[in-house]
């Protein structure tokens, strides 16, 4: 009952007080890799990337093959636009658990962002043969083929995604788009339209 209610009160005042309290309530690892998690989605998510590395880094020094703290480390510079450190991270992720497809689709986004296509879809296979109902995934590897300039797969991986979220409005305009540029203006009009109506039912 004390150690749940430390464990509460650090988490209430980690912002300004962790150390103090780490020291005050003697958490094992364990609680403290914890509440050290928490921080960083906290941080992540409000951009504090620096705060948020330096407090991986921490759940590191405590167990360094913990993979959500690589995870979490490599989502953190990606946010930094330190790319060789996150590739690092994400890598280090898939040494621990190759079967984590968070790490080898944002290891496709790093690769896609450098122009290194053929990685970036190698590494969006494998996060789909892994988690084949992400939507997002077919989108970004129908993205890659087509920046690859292979349109034909780039329509095979966005019709996908809207087979799985038919109500992604940009899902249908990107498909609009190729289909454009491929002189297949019927079926763009057609995507382009359906795109439109998505959005307006938004509204």
């Amino acid at each position: 009952m004390v150690e749940k209610l430390a464990f509460n009160i650090l988490g209430l005042y980690v912002n300004k007080f962790l150390d103090k309290l780490e020291r005050a309530f003697q958490l094992d690892s364990k609680e403290l890799i914890e509440v050290y998690r928490e921080r960083v989605r906290a941080c992540i998510k409000r951009g504090e990337y620096d705060k948020a590395i330096s407090l991986c880094q921490k759940t590191l020094k405590l167990d360094n093959v913990d993979v959500e703290a690589h995870y979490q480390l490599g989502t953190a510079y990606m946010g930094k636009r330190s790319a060789e450190d996150a590739i690092g991270s994400f890598q280090k992720v898939l040494k621990l658990e190759p079967a984590h497809a968070g790490a080898h689709f944002r290891l496709g986004v790093l690769y896609d962002k450098t122009g290194a296509f053929d990685s970036a879809i190698a590494s969006y296979k494998k996060a789909i043969k892994l988690e084949p109902q992400r939507a997002d995934y077919h989108y970004t590897l129908g993205m890659a083929w087509d920046k690859k300039g292979d349109h034909k797969k780039a329509i095979e991986s966005l019709s996908k995604a809207i087979e799985l979220a038919p109500d992604e409005d940009k899902y249908h305009y990107r498909l609009g788009l190729i289909y454009d540029g491929q002189g297949q203006h019927d079926k763009a009009v057609e995507a382009f339209k359906k795109a439109s109506e998505i959005e307006e039912a938004e509204w």
